[in-house]
C-alpha cells in the first residue's frame, strides 16, 4: 500500500504526530518470531501475526521502540503513547479509520489494497437510468471493500455478524464524508442472510467475501471453512447477475486454498450462473512486502468474472 506520507515519522513512542486526523502511510518494518512490525497512520506498532512464526526479525532495536505492543496471552494492548482517536488511512479513492481493537487487529487489513484497486477499476455493468449496480459484501467486517466499492458508484450490502464492526464500518463512511451514502448496513449471519436472499431472488452484481478459517455466528453455531465454505459459494452463485458479475473470495486457512476454490468454482460457475461470455480467474497469495525485499504471507484470493 502506497499511503501518501503527510506527517513526521513516529518511530519513537515520544513522537506521535501533531495532527491525528493527517492521513499517513502504511508500511510493514520488520516481521519474525510469530509477530510484525508495521508503521500505521505514522504510529509504529508491534502484534502477533501467525505467519510469521519461524522466521527471525532482521531490526531488533527497532521492535523496542513500538509505540503500541498487543501482548497475545493478556489478550491487551500496551501503548507507551496514547494512541489518539482520529487516524485515518489513505486507501486510493477512500479512507479507513484505524484503531487498535480487542483481537490485535487495527480496522484495516492493508494486504488487501490490490482487492480494492481489483473492485474499484473494472468497469462498472450497465444498469437503468438513476440505479446503481449492486454488490454484496459478506464477513465485511470494518467496510474497506465496501468503502471500495461505493467509491465505484455501487450500492452494497454490508453484512457482519458483529455490531461493533458494522458500527465502525459506519464510522468509515463518515470518515470518507458520507452522510448518506448507498450501504444497508446489517448485523447479520453471513450464511442466513445469503439463504433469504436467495429465496428473495435478489441479484448482485459483485459479491465479496472474506470468511474466517473458524468462528461463531450468532446463535453459536461453529464456523469451519473447509466445512461451511462451500454451500455458502453455492447460495452466492444464485445471487450474480449471469450478464455482468464480479466474485471476490478472500481467506486465511491452512486447509483451503486458491486452487480448492478455483477448481470448485470451474465447476460451480457455468453450472449455477450461465455466465454470458467468457469466465475469466485470477487466482493466488495476498503477500505484504518488507523493507528487505521478504514477503508475508496474508492469505489467499480468487477472483471470478465473465468479460464479454
Amino acid at each position: 500500500m502506497n499511503f501518501p506520507d503527510r506527517s513526521r515519522s513516529d518511530d519513537m513512542p515520544s513522537s506521535d504526530p501533531p495532527n491525528h486526523n493527517s492521513i499517513n502511510q502504511y508500511e510493514l518494518v520488520d516481521f519474525g518470531g510469530g509477530r510484525k512490525l508495521e508503521r500505521v497512520a505514522g504510529r509504529l506498532i508491534d502484534r502477533p501475526s501467525p505467519a510469521a512464526e519461524g522466521l527471525a526479525t532482521k531490526q531488533n532495536a527497532r521492535w523496542k521502540v513500538a509505540a503500541s505492543r498487543f501482548d497475545e496471552k493478556e489478550k491487551q494492548w500496551n501503548h507507551r503513547v496514547e494512541w489518539k482517536p482520529g487516524r485515518c488511512v489513505e486507501c486510493g479513492g477512500f479512507r479507513m479509520p484505524v484503531a487498535p481493537t480487542p483481537y490485535g487487529h487495527i480496522g484495516v487489513f492493508p494486504e488487501q489494497q490490490a482487492n480494492w484497486d481489483w473492485l474499484r477499476t473494472r468497469e462498472l455493468p450497465e444498469v437503468s437510468s438513476g440505479d446503481r449496480p449492486k454488490a454484496l459484501n459478506l464477513f465485511a467486517y470494518t467496510g474497506a471493500s465496501t468503502m471500495a466499492l461505493v467509491s465505484a458508484g455501487f450500492a452494497v450490502a454490508h453484512v457482519d455478524a458483529a455490531k461493533q464492526n458494522v458500527q465502525s464500518a459506519r464510522a468509515a463512511a463518515k470518515a470518507n464524508g458520507w452522510d448518506d451514502p448507498p450501504i444497508r448496513f446489517l448485523v447479520d449471519d453471513a450464511v442466513k442472510f445469503t439463504a433469504r436472499e436467495v429465496r428473495r431472488e435478489n441479484r448482485y452484481h459483485t459479491i465479496v467475501m472474506d470468511p474466517p478459517a473458524y468462528g461463531h455466528g450468532p446463535s453459536g453455531k461453529a464456523w469451519r471453512l473447509a466445512r461451511d465454505v462451500w454451500p455458502l459459494i453455492d447460495d452466492s452463485l444464485k445471487l450474480l447477475e449471469p450478464d455482468a458479475f464480479r466474485l471476490l473470495i478472500t481467506g486465511h486457512s491452512p486447509d483451503v486454498d486458491q486452487n480448492d476454490v478455483q477448481v470448485y468454482l470451474a465447476d460451480r460457475v457455468p453450472r449455477t450462473v450461465s455466465p454470458a461470455g467468457t469466465l475469466r480467474f485470477e487466482t493466488g497469495r495476498l503477500r505484504l512486502p518488507d523493507q528487505f525485499g521478504r514477503k508475508l504471507d496474508a492469505g489467499f484470493f480468487v477472483r471470478v468474472w465473465n468479460e464479454r
